[in-house]
């Protein structure tokens, strides 16, 4: 079999899975919201026309749509204000502590977001009265949770980027930040305007900080949707703003892509040490801020799950070792971890068979691999509650009915990780030199033999860090998760969310101690799948 034919075998293989999966993790979801919110019948008085104004002339909608964009403008808005110089200070400047600066702001995106917002309820010593002090919580974990992503891509760009233009301007006379906006960052609008689309998307889209610190009074949106399917059982109105939302998220998304066009190789140039007070400073902030945003939380998590009315106690933590959940009887935590930890290994599974094959086509060099980018594109847009509403809706009919089955949730939660999955190979499957494979094929190394010794080798940290992100994401997945998961079989981010959502200090330092283990759970899978892969010996 010649080596043009095995590609064709590949390439038509790939492409197979590839549509099937998308098919059904997001083609069905999707059409089924869009067949509710524009040509379906509710549950209640029909889908009309009027049934659809009626949802853009209500006053609470109008309210929920300000209040939606206006708390993702301005977590935006902090992000840049305060990534933009530490992006530059870790691209830039080579100094003690570097790469432990860059770890420790990208921490809190690894770990789930019921964890970053019972480390906000922890720092204020829980949920506030006042709707404009939940309103800054809302905001404060958007920048914690955003503030690494935001840094990661930005600085990614300036790295890549000569450092020639700012040096000529300082020596022109130019202060050194402003000889630093007005040739660099100002050549790299467009990348950190697509950064702060992504942070923007992300804060639109955040659900589970929502809930838990938003409490009964502010809400947003995605909240409104849960409302609407969970208690009010208004499926035909939480269609119509699920698929407003789709539409808006989905146009953000595809203009972020289009902001910036994929680059297969970045030139990483050289990194200075630090060399005057300018320097210094900049190092200054960067670590006061990614202290103040990054670890006080995360610090302030912990202490507070060791904090009981007496004082400084473990009783938390032995609840989550020998304890009953809260309301269902005979129902341990470790009973719900366990099945937690099950159901993200297998929407690991699902989620990494899925990306390597549409990775593979997205790095090819014609129509396939752009199309490919684009579909790919396409469930950024769709939030994890948009996304639990939409498997809800597909997989409850006479065609198809999972409700009650073990594999829903997995599914659920392989579908919200894919797109990351999916970018962090791809990504890595775009600087692959395939003349390495060409070479080797002409002397006369087979399809196996190549993948074993060349492929696998190059792409084995890339697939290490996307199925621990993969898994970390499943595992503290809480948006699309509380639409599915059953009454007696709950994930831990469920048990997390009904705990915050109860009053009492008890239930709030339970909450705090399952969101410690959770994180540290989610934490430690990034880090021992990325080592193992990369450390071990080539398969």
């Amino acid at each position: 079999m010649t080596s043009s034919t095995q590609r064709r075998i590949a390439l038509i293989g790939a492409s197979v899975v590839a549509l099937a999966a998308w098919t059904v993790l997001y083609g069905w979801p999707i059409q089924a919201i869009v067949d509710r919110s524009i040509t379906g019948v509710a549950d209640r008085d029909g889908l009309t026309l009027e049934t659809i104004g009626s949802v853009f002339s209500d006053r609470r909608i109008h309210r929920l749509l300000l209040l939606s964009v206006g708390q993702a403008v301005c977590s935006t808005v902090i992000v840049m204000g305060l990534g933009l110089p530490i992006a530059w200070t870790i691209a830039r400047i080579e100094f003690v502590g570097r790469s432990v600066l860059s770890s420790i702001v990208m921490a809190p995106f690894v770990l789930p977001t019921l964890a970053i917002a019972g480390s906000m309820l922890a720092v204020v010593g829980g949920l506030p009265r006042s709707n404009t002090a939940r309103l800054g919580l809302i905001v404060a974990a958007h920048v914690t949770f955003n503030l690494g992503i935001f840094v990661r891509s930005v600085a990614a760009s300036i790295a890549a980027t000569s450092p020639d233009l700012e040096m000529a301007a300082s020596l022109l006379g130019r202060r050194r930040w402003t000889a630093v906006t007005s040739t660099t960052l100002a050549s790299l609008r467009s990348e950190i305007l697509s950064a702060s689309i992504i942070v923007s998307v992300f804060c639109l889209t955040s659900f589970g900080v929502i809930v838990v610190l938003g409490g009964a009074s502010v809400g947003t949106i995605e909240v409104e949707i849960w409302v609407l399917t969970t208690r009010s059982l208004d499926l035909g109105r939480a269609a119509v703003l699920a698929g407003l939302q789709l539409g808006v998220v989905g146009a953000l998304v595809l203009l972020s892509q289009r902001l910036v066009p994929p680059r297969s190789v970045r030139v990483q140039h050289r990194r200075r040490r630090v060399a005057d007070r300018f320097d210094r400073g900049l190092v200054t902030m960067a670590w006061v801020v990614v202290v103040v945003v990054s670890v006080v939380p995360l610090v302030a998590l912990v202490a507070r799950s060791l904090r009981g009315p007496g004082g400084w106690t473990l009783d938390h933590y032995a609840w989550v070792l020998t304890g009953d959940v809260p309301g269902i009887s005979g129902l341990s935590v470790v009973t719900v971890i366990g099945y937690t930890l099950v159901s993200a290994a297998v929407a690991t599974a699902v989620s990494t068979s899925v990306a390597i094959p549409m990775a593979y086509l997205s790095c090819q060099r014609h129509w396939v691999g752009r199309w490919t980018e684009w579909f790919m594109t396409i469930p950024l847009g769709v939030s994890a509650a948009t996304l639990g509403f939409g498997f809800l809706v597909a997989f409850s009919g006479p065609v198809l009915d999972l409700r009650g089955s073990w594999i829903f949730v997995p599914l659920v939660q392989a579908a919200a990780s894919l797109p990351i999955v999916c970018r962090v190979v791809m990504t890595a499957g775009r600087g692959f030199e395939r003349g390495l494979l060409d070479a080797a094929a002409v002397e006369g190394a087979g399809w196996l033999r190549r993948a074993r010794e060349i492929v696998w080798p190059l792409m084995r940290r890339p697939v290490g860090v996307a199925v621990g992100f993969g898994f970390a994401m499943a595992l503290g997945e809480f948006g699309a998760t509380v639409f599915l998961s059953r009454q007696d079989q709950p994930t831990v981010a469920v048990v997390i969310g009904r705990l915050l959502g109860r009053p009492g200090a008890s239930n709030l330092g339970q909450a705090l101690a399952l969101s410690c283990v959770l994180g540290l759970l989610a934490a430690a899978s990034v880090v021992l799948v990325d080592r193992k892969l990369a450390d071990g010996p080539p398969i």
